[in-house]
């Protein structure tokens, strides 16, 4: 059954098969990168990657998440290669993560767990704990050191 849904999707091509595409790109990258470097054929995954990148909206460098990235819809998803960020992320497209351009370039540390919502933007040297929901269109400029809540809003507070 996992062969024949496989061929299907290989068939049709449907958005989800090429955000799959990516993902496997990006860890080969970073297989290549940090595990067995290979300076060739990290060149080799990279180019692909970014090729496709450019395609869907993808700006990710190799080493930023952690296992588990979920890229729900492609367009626009810039991260800074300096942020960090934890297993098994959710981003739901158009979002930002990176620094806010001043001195020095500080960029976010995300935790574990995290659901990032369209067009949400996480900027500067801010901790977001495990588990926390941001919500579409956020703008999260202060820590979220509080496991497990969802933040709102321009800028973004805590929902109680």
């Amino acid at each position: 059954m996992q062969i024949k849904e496989s061929l299907l999707e290989w068939l049709i091509r449907p958005e989800g098969y090429y955000i799959k595409k990516y993902i496997r790109l990006l860890r080969a990258e970073e297989r290549f990168t940090f595990v067995k470097p290979n300076k060739l054929k990290s060149f080799w995954y990279k180019a692909r990657k970014n090729r496709l990148g450019s395609r869907l909206g993808f700006i990710i460098s190799a080493g930023c998440f952690g296992e588990g990235l979920k890229l729900e819809h492609y367009g626009s998803v810039i991260v800074n290669p300096k942020s960090r960020i934890g297993k098994n992320c959710t981003i739901h497209g158009n979002c930002c993560i990176g620094s806010t351009g001043g001195y020095p370039d500080d960029s976010p540390v995300i935790g574990d767990n995290v659901d990032i919502g369209q067009f949400a933007q996480i900027l500067g040297g801010i901790r977001i704990a495990d588990g926390v929901k941001i919500g579409a269109g956020a703008v999260v400029v202060k820590d979220v050191l509080e496991p497990g809540v969802t933040v709102v809003g321009v800028p973004a507070s805590v929902v109680k």
